[in-house]
């Protein structure tokens, strides 16, 4: 009889009794995680997908109870794996024309000592391409695979919703294109295209996620975070092409400083803040107390941060635009609305779930350090935020004798802070604790992932501090110059990885490696199972009488026993490694004398 606890690993239970795959799949599993689900325990899962603990046991006991089928049915749909295109693809665009081309950006500009030493259309194509590309293709993959999961329902129309990666995949690229040949009329045209197809993109986004969490069968707090992501991101969608218009058919440099100073911080607010942000903070509600072991926020505390946020975002961008408009700085200055509303969630983030505290060793991974690091990140950023108008008004001017009150220095300091300490961290945290999971990866095993950590953090941190420093001194282009490229290192080798990731879930799914064997056979600890089955199919049962549960499933025979020695096998099941030793030996002996001699000779050599 089955007796299963909250400790107990998903593919030991599903590996003995496949018939309780259907309950995991119930509660949101839908073929995650390869044939018997991802390396991960029954109080994790339980956790993660809001599902008492006491009523998954007992149905998975219940189902344990009952017929097995004799192997377990997996086939992923296009909802199971969709996260799998946009994930590449945004790393695909972030290694290309997003973090290579702004590195390269920066390279010139260090090299040129100043921020006029390349065209501002360089530095919105690679912008465009972060956001948009990189960011907005992550989310979208990440919505589409965990919010049917974590509310569990199915994703509304999966194929419209994969549509969605072509149309946003090909805008980004055209309006990258656009806006480094600006300067030719038919690529204006082209921009204007762009802006229509992402547009649709994210309509189609939006639709998609609002209809699925409509088909779920209870709402969350987090719910009313996704739904004003999913506004802010309309709103930004429709904003950008009327924003790729004015900033790239200016026909004066007045009139270019004029538009950018009056609508590009609003709109890059709306980005920020309304439409990742916001993704951010819901998905963190739902995600970090189940994922972690983490305090939630109390539900009066998430109330007020969406509606401070959202109200905060609204006044920053109405007043910003409204003031610049009229040239009435004092509307303008209740932007600084904005900077204290999210710094004051910064600061209670990590105190609401105790982020900074003690975790369960069997609740650390990899992916705890970049959360909590772009924690701090977000805190030092929003910082900067609040502190933007005191540093122009009284340290900038002062010892620069600037004209004007405002240092471009130090709000693209504040806005790399905010992008690649908070915003990416996130990105490189979450991704690597999930992507790991839904492929049947077991995590304890997979890269730690420090040189990214490191590299991401060191890059960020020279950047931000030698870019204010440019104010003062020539001399810190020079570093500033050079960061861009360290982070590209860290993040080519976290891409590397989740790469590696993906095609270890394919492999387990569709294309399985049957283990060839040449040579003489010699039986020992280090032996892998799986070349004894191939000699000795007849050992299976010698397997399975000792407790190694597991190689009843025929996926796992040739996945998993291909690298799994009998000691390994052993140790992780709990077995008398001697005994089964000998009884193996025995088998195969018996197995020997039956044969005729040319063929006992045969399986000897």
């Amino acid at each position: 009889m089955a007796n299963f606890t909250a400790d107990t690993l998903l593919p030991e239970i599903v590996s003995k009794y496949p018939a309780t795959r259907a309950v995991f799949d119930r509660y949101g599993l839908h073929g995650c995680g390869g044939p018997t689900g991802p390396h991960e325990t029954v109080g994790w899962f339980a956790r993660l997908h809001g599902v008492p603990v006491e009523r998954l046991l007992d149905e998975l006991n219940a189902a344990a109870q009952a017929a097995q089928p004799e192997s377990i049915a997996f086939e992923p749909s296009l909802a199971d794996t969709i996260y799998r295109p946009f994930f590449i693809a945004g790393i695909a665009v972030a290694l290309s024309i997003g973090v290579t081309f702004g590195a390269i950006n920066l390279f010139l500009i260090g090299w040129r000592k100043s921020f006029g030493g390349i065209d501002f259309s360089w530095t919105l194509a690679h912008g465009h391409a972060m956001i948009f590309g990189f960011v907005g293709l992550f989310i979208m993959g990440f919505a589409y695979q965990a919010f049917p999961r974590l509310k569990h329902t199915r994703l509304w129309r999966p194929r419209l919703a994969f549509v969605s990666l072509p149309l946003m995949l090909l805008g980004v690229i055209a309006q990258a294109a656009a806006h480094l040949f600006a300067d030719r009329p038919i690529f204006i045209a082209l921009g204007l295209m762009a802006g229509s197809l992402q547009l649709i993109a994210v309509a189609i986004f939006a639709v998609v996620v609002a209809m699925t969490l409509k088909s779920a069968p209870h709402r969350e707090p987090f719910d009313r975070f996704i739904r004003a992501s999913l506004f802010w991101w309309l709103a930004v969608a429709i904003a950008n092409p009327f924003i790729f218009w004015m900033f790239e058919t200016a026909r004066t440099r007045d009139q270019f400083i004029l538009r950018i100073s009056t609508f590009d911080l609003p709109y890059r607010e709306m980005e920020l803040f309304g439409a990742i942000a916001m993704m951010i903070l819901g998905v963190s509600i739902r995600f970090l107390p189940h994922a972690y072991g983490l305090r939630s926020p109390s539900l009066r505390w998430i109330k007020a941060a969406f509606w401070i946020t959202n109200a905060a975002i609204i006044v920053s961008v109405t007043s910003f635009v409204f003031g610049m408009l009229r040239g009435d700085l004092r509307l303008a200055a209740l932007q600084e609305i904005l900077g204290i509303a999210f710094l004051a969630i910064a600061l209670g983030l990590p105190k609401r779930y105790r982020l900074f505290g003690p975790v369960r060793a069997t609740e650390r991974d990899r992916g705890l350090k970049f959360i909590r690091a772009a924690h701090v990140w977000f805190i030092f950023a929003m910082t900067m935020f609040v502190l933007m108008p005191f540093y122009d008004l009284f340290i900038y001017r002062p010892l620069t004798g600037a004209e004007l009150p405002f240092s471009h220095a130090y709000l693209g300091a504040y806005r790399h802070a905010l992008t690649v300490g908070f915003i990416t961290l996130m990105i490189v945290g979450v991704s690597s604790k999930v992507v790991p999971t839904l492929s049947g990866v077991d995590l304890k095993k997979a890269d730690q992932l420090w040189p990214t950590f490191i590299l991401v953090n060191l890059g960020s941190l020279m950047r931000v501090s030698t870019q204010i420093a440019t104010d003062y001194t020539p001399a810190a282009y020079g570093v500033m110059g050079i960061s861009g490229f360290i982070e590209l290192l860290g993040l080519t080798l976290w891409g590397i990885e989740l790469g590696r990731n993906i095609r270890a879930g394919k492999r387990l799914e569709r294309e399985p490696v049957i283990l060839k064997i040449d040579g003489p056979f010699r039986l020992t600890p280090q032996t892998k199972v799986a070349e004894v089955l191939e000699r000795y199919p007849q050992t299976l049962g010698i397997f399975l009488a000792r407790g190694l549960a597991p190689l009843r499933n025929p996926a796992l025979r040739r996945t998993m026993a291909r690298v799994v020695t009998i000691e390994q096998a052993c140790q992780r099941e709990g077995i008398d490694l001697d005994t089964l030793l000998a009884d193996l030996r025995h088998a195969i002996a018996r197995s020997q004398t039956s044969l005729p001699g040319a063929e006992r000779d045969e399986k000897r050599r």
